[in-house]
C-alpha cells in the first residue's frame, strides 16, 4: 500500500468532484473530468503497491500520512484564516473611518 499514491489520489478526486461539482463552463468541467480520472489513476496506483502479509503496517502507515496531511492543511486554515480576517477588518475600519462628501 502507498500512502503517498492514496493522498495524491485523495486531494485529486476532491478537486475533481469539486469542480464537477460546482462548474457550468464546460472548460472547468473538462478539468474536473480530468482531474477526477487522475485521482482513479492514482488510487489504483496505490491499489497495485499493495504488499500482502503486511496489512496492519500499511494501514497504520497511511492513517499516519493522513494525519500528518490534515494537521498540516489545518493548520494552514487557521494561519490564512488570521491573516484574512485581519485584511478585512482593516478594509472595515478604513471604510468606516471615511468621510463621504456629495459636494
Amino acid at each position: 500500500m502507498c500512502p503517498a499514491c492514496y493522498i495524491n489520489g485523495f486531494i485529486f478526486l476532491i478537486f475533481g468532484a469539486s469542480g464537477a461539482a460546482i462548474a457550468s463552463n464546460p472548460f472547468v468541467m473538462f478539468i474536473a473530468a480530468i482531474l477526477t480520472l487522475i485521482g482513479f489513476y492514482w488510487m489504483w496506483k496505490a491499489w497495485k503497491r499493495r504488499s500482502k502479509g503486511k496489512v496492519m503496517k500499511n494501514i497504520k502507515t497511511t492513517i499516519i500520512f493522513i494525519l500528518i496531511f490534515a494537521a498540516g492543511f489545518i493548520t494552514a486554515s487557521f494561519v490564512t484564516h488570521g491573516y484574512f480576517k485581519n485584511i478585512y477588518e482593516n478594509k472595515a475600519s478604513l471604510a468606516s473611518n471615511q468621510s463621504v462628501n456629495f459636494s
